[in-house]
């Protein structure tokens, strides 16, 4: 095993070397359709938990009531969503194959602005999926209230064939979201199939399957333990129930376990956590995190690491390139307080002042 922990300097060089050799001719001839999940998220930033939750407890007894001056926001959400658009922010073609309603396109189109995303696949006979987040204290330590809309129920009929043809001309296929999306096995068995017929890569984040506990052994026999995934991303949690753990008490414990589960099926385990990642490939690596000051938010650094773990992927940087860019990007989503200018320009600035 190769744990990179005291040769950080290098592969920040030899990374930045790399980002700066890269043409963008080289970057636009890849296309990555990612399905299907497009939610939006409403943000509320209250205090640390055990303050606020007696407040709420004064309101709800006393019938009902306001508590004014809670920070909030709306914006795009969904892991589907969050990954194209910083893929598209880095030069990749991305393009969305989800379901919502009329409603949910415009909004769609207003997040989306100028970054280059294919929207021709989204559908419009469906409902809006909204998620409600509370984000508590300095941390952001996040509860996530669901509505699921139309990603509840999104299968592999669910396509038509202007979808399968946009998934066979791609250069990868990502599935996300399983956890809410009651038909999300049969929907990544299925598009893992159809993609390979066309040498199509393949990656699957299933989110938190905490809820689904009893749909897990399926899940693996059908998708996880599939010779048509190429790429599964999770992180520590994840892993944890994947591993059948009540409990990780340390990173011994998570790359034990990694180690273990990564036997178990053929396709490469990337594993991101907030102190290292994790991968499986031709030899197992592992990257420390960085430590980048303050944090403004959690909610989306995940998909932010995948947009990276994609990106690098299909530009073949090295493994320990690939895990440190992605390190690297989701460090500076939750620690800018601008996130979204996110591009390859200002990745070098930023790593070449780091």
């Amino acid at each position: 095993m190769l744990d990179s922990s005291d040769n950080v300097k290098d592969i920040k060089l030899s990374l930045l070397e790399r980002l700066k050799s890269i043409d963008k001719k080289d970057i636009e001839k890849y296309n990555v359709v990612l399905l299907p999940d497009f939610f939006v998220d409403h943000f509320l930033s209250m205090d640390k938990f055990y303050y606020e939750i007696p407040k709420l407890k004064k309101i709800y007894n006393q019938g009902g009531g306001n508590i004014p001056e809670i920070k909030q926001k709306i914006q795009y959400g969904g892991n589907a969503v969050n990954t194209a658009i910083t893929l598209s922010k880095l030069g990749i073609k991305t393009h969305i194959i989800c379901r919502t309603d009329k409603f949910g396109l415009y909004l769609l189109k207003y997040f989306i602005g100028k970054n280059c995303i294919n929207i021709d696949n989204v559908k419009i006979d469906g409902k809006l999926a909204i998620t409600t987040a509370l984000e508590f204290g300095e941390k952001h330590v996040n509860v996530m209230l669901n509505d699921n809309g139309s990603v509840s129920d999104f299968g592999f009929e669910s396509l038509n064939d202007k979808d399968l043809d946009k998934i066979s001309q791609s250069d990868m296929v990502c599935v996300t979201n399983w956890s809410l999306n009651k038909k999300g096995t049969n929907l990544a068995k299925n598009v893992f199939n159809y993609a390979k017929k066309y040498q199509v890569k393949t990656f699957f984040d299933t989110g938190d399957p905490q809820h689904r506990k009893n749909d897990i052994s399926n899940l693996k026999k059908e998708v996880l333990n599939n010779l048509n995934l190429d790429v599964l991303s999770i992180n520590e949690n994840e892993l944890k129930h994947y591993s059948n753990l009540s409990s990780l008490k340390n990173k011994n414990d998570v790359i034990e376990s990694a180690n273990n589960f990564s036997k178990k099926i053929s396709a490469r385990l990337d594993l991101h956590t907030s102190d290292f990642s994790y991968s499986t490939k031709k030899e197992k690596i592992i990257v420390p995190t960085l430590n980048l000051g303050k944090i403004y938010r959690s909610t989306g650094s995940g998909d932010t690491w995948n947009a990276g773990d994609i990106f690098s992927d299909l530009l073949d940087f090295k493994d320990e390139q690939r895990l440190f860019f992605s390190n690297l990007i989701a460090g500076m989503y939750i620690s800018l307080e601008n996130p979204y200018d996110i591009n390859l320009k200002n990745i070098i600035d930023f790593l070449e002042k780091l």
